[in-house]
C-alpha cells in the first residue's frame, strides 16, 4: 500500500470513529457573538480596558474554568459548553452535544446569565449578527491566539476577504451525527443541497464595512474570497456518491497551514497534506486538527458541521437548530430531499447559490422559488418536532412568508432607531419570557 493510500485510510479511520448508533443521534450548536460599545457601536477588542480578556476574567468561576495559551486567557471550559475566541475577538459558545433542544436552550441561558450582566455593566452589547455592523476590520486587532497568526498570514495571500472573514464575521453552526457511511452520504449531500437556502434564511448582515451589504448572504461571498481551495462547496460533492474516502482525498490536496504537535502549532508553509512526512505518527487529535483547517460550507470531522448560517438572535437561532433536527433526523424528510437532490450537479448548485444571493426569496431552486422550497422544508421538518420546536421554526417561517431577511429588517430599524443594535443582542428575544 502506498503512502498516499495510508494517509487516506488513516483519515477514514478517524471519521469512522465518529459513527453513532442509529438511536443515539445528537445535536451540537456553536454560536458566535460580537461585543460592541453601546454608545458608539464600535468593536470591543481583546486587550482594551473592559475588553474581551476582562469579560472572560470576570466570567471565570468554579464552573467556568480559564483556558490559557502561554500567558493569555483565551477561553473558558464549562461542563456543558466551551467559550472560545475567534480571530477578531468574537465570543463563541460551543454547546455540548444534546439529544434534547430544551436542554440546549437551558445551557445557552446559563451562559447568557453569566455573561450579560458583565457586558451590560460595562456599557456594552453582545450581538448576534453575521458581520460587524459598525467597525471596519482595519480597526479590529487580532486576538493573541497563535494559530490565528499563522492563518492570517497564509490566508491573506489566497483571498481578498480573508481578514474580513476572520475578524468581521460571526456564524451559527449546527453539528449533526451520522451512523454509517451511507447515512453520511445522504446527510452530506442534502446539507450542501440546502445550503444556499439556509444562508438566505439566516442572512443577518445588514452592513458590510459600514455600508449597506451589496447583496444577500454577504458571508457567502466573503468565504468565496477567503481561500477557494478550502472554502465553499466541496468539489464533486453533488456530482457523485461522495463517501468517506472522497472526503479524505479532498483533505489530502489541501495545505493545512499549520499542524498541531501536542499543545503547540507549527507552520508548514504551502505543503499539502499528501506531501507531509510522519503522518502515520500523528495522534487522533492531531489528525482532527488537520480536518479542522478546511472551511467548506459543510465540514466533516467526527460529525457533520453545517456552517454557513449567520449568527442570529433568539428565537431564530433555535428555530434554525430545530429545522436542522427536523430535516436530518427524520427519515422521511431526509430521503425525500436526498432524492430531490440527485439531479443537481456541482454546476447547478453554484447557479442556485448565485440566484439566491442576487434575488433572495425569488431566486430559482430546482424549478421553484427559494420561498416555495423553504415553505416545503418547514412543513417537512415540523412533522416530527415538539410544540416548542415548531414555535421556534415559526419565527423563520414568518420571514419567508414576508419575504424578508433579518438583514433587511434590522436595516429598517437602523433608519428609525439610533439604538437599533439592541434588537440584535443575544438576550433581547428572551425579554418577557419565563426563565
Amino acid at each position: 500500500m502506498d503512502i498516499c493510500m495510508k494517509k487516506e485510510n488513516r483519515m477514514v479511520e478517524l471519521i469512522q470513529k465518529g459513527e453513532k448508533t442509529r438511536g443515539n443521534m445528537q445535536l451540537g450548536m456553536e454560536l458566535e457573538h460580537i461585543a460592541v460599545d453601546q454608545k458608539t457601536g464600535q468593536s470591543i477588542s481583546y486587550g482594551q480596558q473592559n475588553g474581551i480578556k476582562e469579560i472572560l476574567r470576570k466570567m471565570a468561576d468554579e464552573k467556568n474554568r480559564p483556558v490559557m495559551e502561554e500567558d493569555h486567557l483565551i477561553g473558558l471550559s464549562h461542563p456543558d459548553y466551551q467559550v472560545t475566541l475567534e480571530p477578531g475577538g468574537q465570543i463563541e459558545i460551543s454547546i455540548r452535544p444534546c439529544d434534547d433542544t430544551a436542554v440546549m436552550l437551558k445551557i445557552y441561558r446559563e451562559f447568557l446569565d453569566r455573561i450579560i450582566p458583565i457586558i451590560t455593566d460595562q456599557g456594552q452589547w453582545l450581538l448576534c449578527v453575521g458581520y460587524h455592523p459598525k467597525s471596519s476590520i482595519a480597526d479590529i486587532p487580532f486576538n493573541p491566539k497563535k494559530r490565528y497568526a499563522y492563518m492570517s498570514e497564509y490566508l491573506i495571500k489566497h483571498g481578498c476577504f480573508a481578514h474580513n472573514m476572520m475578524k468581521g464575521t460571526a456564524s451559527l453552526q449546527v453539528v449533526i451525527d451520522y451512523y454509517s457511511q451511507e447515512d453520511f452520504i445522504r446527510k452530506f449531500r442534502v446539507a450542501h443541497f440546502l445550503m444556499p437556502m439556509f444562508a438566505l434564511l439566516t442572512d443577518n448582515a445588514p452592513y458590510f464595512e459600514g455600508v449597506r451589504a451589496p447583496h444577500h448572504s454577504i458571508r457567502t461571498a466573503i468565504w468565496d474570497e477567503t481561500d477557494p481551495a478550502r472554502c465553499g462547496l466541496v468539489p464533486g460533492v453533488m456530482d457523485k456518491s461522495f463517501d468517506y474516502h472522497d472526503y479524505a482525498r479532498y483533505i489530502l490536496q489541501i495545505c493545512p497551514i499549520m499542524i498541531k504537535k501536542g499543545d503547540a502549532f507549527l507552520g508548514i508553509n504551502d505543503k499539502k497534506v499528501v506531501e507531509m512526512e510522519g503522518f502515520e505518527l500523528l495522534s487522533d487529535d492531531e489528525v482532527d486538527h488537520i480536518l479542522s483547517m478546511v472551511f467548506p460550507d459543510i465540514r466533516l470531522r467526527q460529525y457533520i458541521e453545517i456552517r454557513m448560517a449567520d449568527s442570529i438572535p433568539y428565537p431564530y437561532n433555535f428555530g434554525f437548530v430545530a429545522l436542522i433536527k427536523g430535516i436530518f433526523y427524520q427519515e422521511e424528510a431526509l430521503d425525500y430531499l436526498y432524492r430531490l437532490s440527485l439531479n443537481t450537479t456541482d454546476e447547478k448548485l453554484h447557479y442556485y447559490r448565485r440566484q439566491i444571493m442576487d434575488k433572495g426569496y425569488d431566486g430559482k431552486f430546482v424549478g421553484h422559488t427559494c420561498r416555495e422550497m423553504l415553505m416545503t422544508l418547514f412543513d417537512l421538518a415540523k412533522r416530527d418536532l415538539n410544540e416548542q420546536e415548531q414555535h421556534w421554526i415559526s419565527s423563520l417561517e414568518d420571514l419567508a412568508i414576508q419575504q424578508k431577511t433579518l438583514a433587511e429588517i434590522y436595516r429598517e430599524r437602523a433608519e428609525e432607531d439610533p439604538e437599533w443594535m439592541k434588537y440584535l443582542t443575544a438576550d433581547f428575544g428572551f425579554k418577557g419570557e419565563q426563565a
